[in-house]
């Protein structure tokens, strides 16, 4: 039943809009916490209750509300619950299925209460089974497996071997969707080598061919990081969005740059500005001042730069609640990963739209009104958006409803040839 209750745990972190991997971690681990009594019993024989007691799962809130508390305060609660949550499934599938006796208030009380078992012992082995394999079915839906503990990098490796091959390597011109992390052109297996913490290089760059490190200006920086959005791939998918974030990012490195050496954070580090010190900072900001939309952007544009899994999307929300014109850049971002990495748009911002729609009201009549906003580029905006919310993906050369494997969450047809200019004619 372990797996069953991890399974659990990481559906819990995986299912709520807005969670990152720290969050589906932390869930899974609070899921599997009270499997500590049975480590304990293969020491003592009549080991106490350690973890299936409250007093346990309080301490695990409590710990994931410490580990949490520089994240802004709505992520930083969405993480107390979950990992509470989690917690108490797992007594409350042992109390309804297992037929377990539970001390809940161990050490404080002794007493336990041994709860009648609702499913027969088949079904519950069952039902245990499915939840162990939950992961692999939520994949298809949320991009992202149990393998990202390990790494992110190794979880975006093996969905890419299931996901849609559109672009072409760089050595052999074969269909493929891994990209070299060194110079960023694309790589198909054959030629690339995957090396430690699961990076993917190509042949020229394990020739020594690589791009040579940063020098400790910041503008040389931003040359050599941001070097990809002034790319040809880039600008021909889309040159007003790869402006937009290589204006954002460009901006926060800046801004980064202008912090003091003597702030904590910069303590324990190179003191050279980079992209991981300005997500931190934009975390920070946004914990003490919600509405500053740059460390939004910021935060947005990092996770799409990086191709990352989850694009949290809920994180520019308030900015297009505050400025409805903002719903361009939405759009731009659901194109941009599909064309990069195959997944599908419709299912994509199935979520961004149902999280709008309780604040907006009713999608298909605000998105029909925006059509009449003065901006062409709102307007076009909205249109897509209409387009998706009725389950068609406006960014395939055919216009047509998705297919059953599409709306399932499967990769899209792959586009003849492969290009990316050939999705966006």
């Amino acid at each position: 039943m372990a797996l069953a209750h991890a399974g659990l745990g990481w559906a819990i972190g995986v299912a709520v809009p807005g969670s990152d991997r720290r969050i589906r971690i932390w869930c899974a681990a609070a899921a599997l916490l009270p499997e500590i009594d049975r480590l304990a019993a293969l020491v003592v024989r009549q080991a106490p209750p350690f973890g299936h007691n409250i007093f346990a799962g309080v301490l695990c809130m409590g710990a994931a509300a410490w580990f949490f508390r520089d994240h802004p305060n709505r992520s930083w609660l969405t993480a107390f619950w979950l990992v509470g949550f989690s917690f108490a499934a797992h007594l409350a599938l042992d109390a309804m299925l297992s037929g377990a006796e539970l001390r809940p208030f161990w050490p404080l009380s002794g007493r336990g209460r041994r709860f009648q078992p609702l499913l027969p012992s088949t079904v519950t082995l069952i039902l245990g089974g499915v939840l162990a394999a939950l992961p692999v079915a939520l994949a298809f839906w949320k991009q992202v497996t149990p393998l990202e503990i390990i790494s992110e990098r190794l979880d975006g490796l093996f969905l890419n071997l299931f996901r849609s091959k559109n672009r072409e390597c760089r050595v052999c011109g074969k269909a493929c969707n891994n990209r070299c992390l060194k110079c960023r052109q694309p790589v198909c297996l054959r030629h690339g080598r995957i090396g430690w913490r699961f990076r993917m290089a190509c042949e020229p760059c394990r020739r020594g061919s690589a791009p040579k490190a940063a020098p400790a200006g910041v503008e040389d920086y931003l040359a050599l990081q941001l070097s990809f959005l002034r790319s040809k791939e880039a600008i021909r998918l889309d040159p007003e969005f790869a402006s937009f974030l290589h204006r954002k990012l460009t901006d926060g490195l800046r801004r980064l740059d202008d912090v003091p050496r003597t702030h904590p954070l910069w303590q324990g580090s190179d003191l050279r500005p980079t992209l991981a010190k300005l997500v931190d900072l934009s975390r920070t900001v946004l914990k003490d001042a919600p509405d500053d939309d740059e460390s939004r952007w910021v935060l947005f544009a990092d996770r799409i730069l990086t191709n990352s899994p989850d694009l949290e999307f809920s994180v520019i929300e308030p900015t297009i609640l505050r400025d409805f014109g903002s719903i361009r850049w939405l759009v731009a971002a659901a194109r941009w990963r599909y064309a990069f990495s195959g997944i599908n748009p419709v299912i994509a911002l199935r979520r961004p739209f149902e999280s709008l729609g309780k604040t907006v009201g009713p999608m298909e009549p605000f998105l029909q009104a925006l059509q009449g906003d003065p901006s062409p580029a709102t307007r076009e905006a909205a249109a897509r958006c209409l387009e998706l919310l009725q389950g068609r993906n406006p960014f395939t050369l055919s216009t047509a409803s998705p297919t059953p494997s599409e709306s399932r969450g499967s990769s899209p047809t792959r586009v003849p040839g492969g290009k990316v200019d050939e999705l966006f004619p």
